[in-house]
């Protein structure tokens, strides 16, 4: 049986070559991303993101973020599920003065697990979006923030 790391290794490059014969417009990839980080209320992208579908809360996405930020700057993040065919994840900082924090295009065969460090700006909602199998799952957490990481103190 071939190792887990060599099956990463060939899954990996398939994927990555599947990407580059696809023929996707990357400008226009670029372009939506400008436009979705650029925006400046959380309304407003949020509308954009999933316009008038609804949405549902769930608990089989965890957020994992410190109750307390001692530096907004860096601000440890982690989300894991063991739901199967989760394809886009949005993260967002609703007091933030750009809100959308992260997207992450997955393959709907794995299992989201990602970890990392955003920038909040005051306490606020940090709120997961994930889209799964055509639906909006929604999950929250609030986070108070001792010292602010985006501009503000």
């Amino acid at each position: 049986m071939p190792s887990s790391r060599r099956v990463f290794l060939k899954h990996s490059g398939i994927l990555m070559l599947g990407t580059l014969l696809s023929g996707k417009s990357v400008d226009a990839n670029t372009d939506r991303l400008a436009e979705y980080f650029a925006a400046e209320d959380y309304s407003k992208i949020f509308a954009k993101v999933i316009g008038n579908l609804a949405v549902s809360d769930t608990d089989n996405i965890k957020l994992i973020l410190p109750d307390i930020a001692e530096d907004g700057s860096v601000v440890p993040v982690s989300i894991t599920s063991e739901l199967d065919g989760i394809e886009t994840i949005f993260l967002f900082a609703d007091k933030n003065p750009t809100p959308l924090l992260a997207e992450f295009q997955l393959s709907p065969v794995l299992l989201a697990q990602i970890t990392g460090r955003v920038k909040l700006a005051a306490s606020c909602n940090v709120i997961l979006l994930a889209r799964r199998n055509g639906e909006w799952l929604r999950t929250a957490r609030w986070v108070n923030v001792m010292r602010g990481g985006c501009g503000t103190g």
